[in-house]
């Protein structure tokens, strides 16, 4: 299934649901370089990916970020409860990006293991092993589709919390929202998402 990338360049582009939101924040910071109104406490949950080629441009103290490979929601549901209960935290965006080493992480697997007895001293059939139990929970077919899935499962979990679906494009270093209706792949234009 292929979801159309939303570009977000100008205010209006921001859909309304996320317009006076921390994601039109975000969006408005990273996109259009806008600055918020200084950042008592934080304002928004991001999980992204660890990739290094991702950095936002937010000021200090704008967004727990929570980081692990691939970007998924799988293995950090308490830092995300904790900013939700404790933080006082009600948005949160999940982002995923292009060029993600986490899809069709199984053609992977030999140079993971080849790497952790070269480089590690691993014995090979603990590194196949630690590869096989952990690939699963990270790895992925579709980049956007998995943002979408998570994006799911939390508004499951979190009911009444704005979770929006983003896609950072390590080509243009921009963030695009993701079409939640089905249609192509496209990163052109577009005023928003459904609700």
């Amino acid at each position: 299934m292929k979801h159309r990338l939303i570009n977000v360049s100008r205010e209006g582009e921001i859909p309304e649901r996320y317009r006076h939101s921390p994601v039109g924040e975000l969006l408005r910071c990273h996109n259009m370089g806008g600055e918020p109104a200084p950042c008592a406490a934080p304002r928004l949950v991001t999980v992204m990916c660890m990739d290094s080629r991702k950095t936002l441009r937010v000021p200090r103290n704008f967004s727990f970020v929570v980081r692990n490979s691939g970007g998924t929601v799988t293995g950090v549901s308490f830092a995300i409860s904790y900013a939700l209960a404790v933080g006082g935290i009600d948005h949160l965006a999940v982002i995923g990006h292009s060029d993600c080493r986490m899809v069709d992480l199984a053609a992977q697997r030999e140079a993971f293991v080849a790497g952790l007895v070269g480089r590690w001293g691993w014995d090979a059939e603990a590194a196949r092993r630690h590869f096989d139990e952990m690939a699963p929970r990270f790895g992925k077919v579709d980049a956007v589709e998995s943002v979408l899935r998570d994006v799911r499962l939390i508004r499951s979990i979190y009911p009444g919390l704005t979770a929006a679906p983003l896609f950072y494009l390590v080509e243009d270093d921009r963030l695009y929202l993701v079409d939640e209706s089905d249609g192509e792949l496209r990163e052109d234009g577009g005023a928003g998402t459904p609700d």
